[in-house]
């Protein structure tokens, strides 16, 4: 299963760098995972791009409804307090910010919980690695050798 963070997460809302990569993955694969806080993260995202004229009033709606389109079908990860303990040891090993880490946890506590291999998606290298070295599959959309695969 495919977790995508909220930096992976945008790509299927806006086009820019890694945008098609997203949407292959998305298309092949369907079903993928996020954190509950990605539903603000995104909606932020969003709105920031539109106040800065990088979407359209029609772009903006549009991303919006495709978001929320998405969000029913996703599997959801409740910020809940093993997610937190895990996030509270996660910073504690690695460099990451608070939200970063919270997506990392609740990748990981997806992956003990079902048992099955997890592809963290991310564009963000620090948190690439951090995952990595948790024992995670990576994938950064935005990196060259990630498009070959």
């Amino acid at each position: 299963m495919n977790y995508l963070d909220t930096s992976a997460l945008i790509k299927r809302f806006v086009d820019e760098r890694g945008t098609p990569l997203v949407q292959a993955i998305l298309a092949r694969e369907g079903l993928f995972a996020t954190a509950n806080i990605a539903y603000a993260e995104v909606y932020a995202g969003l709105a920031r791009r539109h106040r800065e004229r990088d979407l359209s009033p029609a772009e903006y709606a549009g991303a919006c409804r495709q978001f929320e389109h998405d969000w029913q079908g996703c599997l959801r990860v409740d910020l809940s307090g093993p997610v937190l303990d895990v996030a509270r040891q996660l910073i504690q090993r690695h460099p990451l910010k608070g939200f970063d880490a919270i997506h990392l946890a609740s990748a990981y506590r997806l992956h003990t919980e079902l048992g099955e291999a997890i592809t963290f998606v991310a564009a963000d290298n620090r948190l690439l690695r951090a995952a990595e070295a948790e024992g995670l599959t990576v994938i950064n959309p935005e990196s060259p050798a990630a498009r070959r695969r």
